[in-house]
């Protein structure tokens, strides 16, 4: 009994390394991700303005390069940490998440609110970088063309279930980034989830946690 506890806590430790792991790689790939966008997307465009300023463009031109990078920088603020998060419902800024989407995949979307409790912004940050690291994979590794995604918010809980038409995962699978990525930010909020891969790919999550799950009174 003794060596057994002492093995499932071993398993543990190495289980929450992994992730630790896996979480340093991501911020890494995501440091990265956003030195491309700069680099090669805005710098690229300022570049050009530059050189329509000094050629003496006319100024309809100069003004479509000027709001097209206003847009860039706002791509790029908005994927780092989404404005008004403070302010604004789990609901809605997922909805603004799937209309992003919305051109590459046809989507059955329902949210189902069933309180007025306000998310904790820790919950609510979580829950998109989650969403967008499923719909991504869908994508890049299902080739999917169809996703659905329910969520139900409950005094108790917040239930979430997205599923996918794509190739869905392959037999011996091993859990790469992406998915240690989601796996460690349902640990950060107490969550649960479980996968499958059944025509297509199937993600469950369930947080009923509430001194996660909601604002707290004084906060």
């Amino acid at each position: 009994m003794y060596q057994q506890k002492v093995a499932h806590l071993e398993n543990e430790h190495r289980f929450k390394e992994s992730l630790r792991l896996s979480m340093l790689e991501s911020q890494e790939n995501e440091r990265a991700r956003i030195a491309h966008d700069l680099h090669d997307s805005l710098n690229g465009h300022l570049t050009a303005l530059q050189w329509s300023v000094d050629l003496d463009v006319e100024r309809p031109k100069l003004q479509d390069k000027i709001k097209f990078c206003i847009a860039e920088v706002r791509r790029i603020s908005h994927n780092l940490y989404p404005p008004l998060l403070e302010d604004t419902s789990l609901e809605t800024l997922l909805s603004h998440q799937v209309q992003h989407w919305i051109s590459r995949y046809e989507i059955d979307y329902y949210i189902d609110v069933r309180t007025q409790q306000s998310i904790s912004n820790h919950v609510k940050l979580h829950f998109l970088r989650i969403i967008q690291e499923l719909f991504v994979n869908s994508d890049k590794h299902g080739h999917a063309t169809r996703v659905r995604l329910h969520l139900r918010i409950t005094p108790a809980s917040l239930c979430m279930a997205y599923c996918d038409n794509g190739k869905g995962l392959p037999p011996g699978y091993q859990a790469g980034l992406g998915i240690k990525s989601i796996q460690n930010r349902i640990m950060m909020i107490a969550g649960q989830y479980k996968t499958k891969s059944y025509q297509g790919f199937q993600f469950i999550s369930i947080c009923s946690d509430n001194k996660h799950l909601y604002k707290q009174a004084h906060s």
